[in-house]
């Protein structure tokens, strides 16, 4: 009887495999230990050495892979996640960290520490203990401001006390003599500056009043020169530069000509040893800056000085706040591309435009900051910063951009009026990466592809030049309720980004009568085909589609994700990047928690 062939062949497979378990097998004699005799007749029997099938390099069906790189720390918050390197300017983020769901962030930089020294026991005036309370009050509001401000522009404001001043050597030497309060103050800030090292000494009356990418305020975020401390013409004490060596050097050179009757620490140091800068962007409110240029906040002060200083707080809030509507003589503009189908969709960025524009509250509405005292009040333009809603970005430092991303699914639905999307309505009737390419088609032309349109983006997001000439958030971020206000937390955020306190209270509703009618016509020249109501219940739909995973209609959202790769990479850069900058402030209020000048 013949074996047929199949059989035959199966049977020589079966005879291999058995013949390599035999070979590779291991052998039932009792392993030896090495360098031990083997006795009686075992020892004649042959022990060939053979290779373990782990030596074989046989070949393998995987394709060769990396390994994802490890997680950073504090690079989470909620559902975003990222990975800080110096290849982020690619044109996707999983070709960096093997996971589509995280995304590839520039390098954080790292603030440069800004001390000021405040004692909350300072009294020299002999208050009574309820009106010392008040002031510490006050003063903490005024810290707060003072830390917000010196935030917005890139820098690490940091409250010194007396318990920093006390870990500095020469500590002992000075608490032997009998300083006036005043003094003691003084040398106490330095010795506690001393101690901690590197950085800026400021007053907390000291603010920086201008623009994120002034040239001052840019070298004193670089460093300062190492040979020397620097210090601000004409604003004595004010603020100071400097490495902790040439610190320690001035202040134990100036401690050896202390003596009880001294009344500046810093006239005891060597001119030498100071580098003088011109004082542009700072604005110092100094008690004789406020005798003479603020009156109303001096008399104030006079008749109760808790309410002098939060009138202080109120006046340098306002001109923060009317330096920033000056500084960008072109205004506001809030990003609305397919504007037949996006009111609702910019509506929350244009609630937020509408308060930057109002003119804040303040003692003196048509003063000026003591650097810049030919400024334009609020109340005295002609007309007021204007808002525009361009569908594509201009490329200029004399405009502010407010930009709101949406999710592709997002984008869709408000373009179908629909939440039933299909695969084959998304092949056929809508075009890949639809927003990067109305948004940036002024700035790069029509004919550049989505890859490079998506890494241009991000340098217009993240990019250092780019830092303070716009904002950009994601719709998921916003309310999504018709006549619902912008959040306080929300509002809380964007303020640290500004530097100011951003107005509150009052309606502030783009689509009211009671708007004047240049704000107004700005989001009625372009009404929605569909409603307002219908977009944002839309709107509110397709969020509960993007973060629910156990919906059928997920597969969609991936559909739509896959069709629109560029779109959607740009909403996940622009969401990890405020979800970073948020765990960035939020690590260091704790770590200024117990501090005065902290928000409770």
């Amino acid at each position: 009887m013949m074996i047929p062939h199949r059989s035959t062949a199966l049977l020589s497979v079966i005879v291999f495999v058995a013949l390599l378990l035999f070979i590779f097998s291991s052998s039932p004699v009792p392993d030896v230990a090495e360098g031990e005799e083997v006795s009686g007749p075992a020892k004649f029997v042959p022990r060939p050495k053979l290779s373990s099938l782990a030596n074989f390099h046989l070949p393998s069906f995987r394709p060769p892979s990396h390994e994802q790189p490890e997680e950073q720390k504090n690079s989470t918050h909620g559902e975003s996640k990222w990975y800080s390197t110096l290849e982020w300017l690619n044109p996707f983020s999983s070709a960096i960290t093997l996971d589509e769901n995280r995304s590839v962030l520039p390098p954080l930089d790292e603030r440069r520490p800004i001390y000021t020294y405040y004692n909350a026991k300072y009294n020299p005036n002999k208050a009574s203990a309820k009106d010392l309370k008040e002031l510490q009050n006050a003063d903490a509001e005024l810290l707060l401001a003072w830390r917000r401000a010196w935030y917005a522009q890139g820098f690490k404001p940091v409250v010194l006390t007396p318990g920093d001043a006390m870990l500095n050597p020469n500590y002992e030497v000075v608490q032997k003599l009998k300083l006036s309060p005043k003094t003691e103050n003084e040398v106490f800030g330095w010795l506690a500056w001393g101690h901690m090292g590197t950085g800026l000494l400021s007053d907390f009356h000291c603010f920086p009043m201008a623009r994120y990418d002034n040239n001052m305020l840019s070298y004193l975020r670089r460093g300062s020169v190492p040979e020397s401390i620097t210090r601000f013409d004409n604003v004595k004490n004010a603020l100071y530069a400097g490495e902790k060596s040439r610190i320690d050097a001035v202040v134990q050179s100036a401690v050896l000509k202390l003596d009880d009757k001294t009344t500046s620490f810093v006239d005891l140091m060597d001119a030498e040893s100071f580098k003088v800068e011109s004082p542009s962007a700072l604005a110092f409110y100094k008690s004789a800056a406020i005798t003479s240029h603020y009156p109303a906040v001096h008399e104030k002060m006079g008749q109760n000085p808790a309410a002098g200083q939060r009138a202080l707080v109120q006046l340098i809030n306002a001109h923060l706040h009317n330096h920033f509507q000056s500084a960008f003589p072109a205004g506001l503009a809030v990003l609305k591309p397919f504007p037949q189908h996006t009111t609702a969709l910019v509506e929350p960025a244009l609630r937020l435009a509408k308060a930057l524009i109002q003119c804040p509250e303040s003692p003196m509405p048509d003063s000026c900051p003591p650097n810049e005292p030919e400024c334009r009040p609020c109340g005295s333009a002609k007309s007021a910063m204007r808002i525009s809603q361009p569908s594509s970005f201009k490329n200029t430092t004399f405009l502010f951009t407010i930009g709101t991303l949406p999710h592709p699914y997002t984008l869709v639905s408000l373009q179908k009026n629909s939440e039933e999307i299909t695969t084959p309505q998304i092949r056929r009737e809508t075009e890949r990466d639809a927003w990067l390419s109305e948004v940036t088609k002024d700035h790069l032309g029509p004919e550049l592809g989505s890859s490079y349109r998506g890494v241009i983006f991000k340098q217009v997001v993240a990019a250092p030049d780019a830092v303070g000439t716009s904002l950009w958030m994601t719709v998921e971020s916003l309310p999504a309720a018709a006549g619902q206000s912008l959040p306080a937390e929300l509002l809380d955020e964007f303020e640290w980004q500004f530097g100011f306190k951003i107005p509150r209270g009052g309606k502030i509703d783009p689509a009211t009568e009671n708007d004047k009618e240049s704000a107004k016509s700005a989001q009625d020249r372009t009404p929605s085909e569909q409603g307002v109501g219908k977009e944002y219940e839309l709107i509110q739909k397709a969020r509960e589609v993007i973060k629910n995973k156990e919906t059928n209609r997920i597969n969609i959202k991936d559909v739509v994700e896959a069709w629109n790769l560029a779109d959607t990479e740009v909403w996940r850069f622009v969401k990890a990047y405020r979800a970073r900058t948020l765990v960035e402030r939020q690590k260091w209020e704790e770590e200024e928690k117990p501090f005065a000048g902290s928000r409770s």
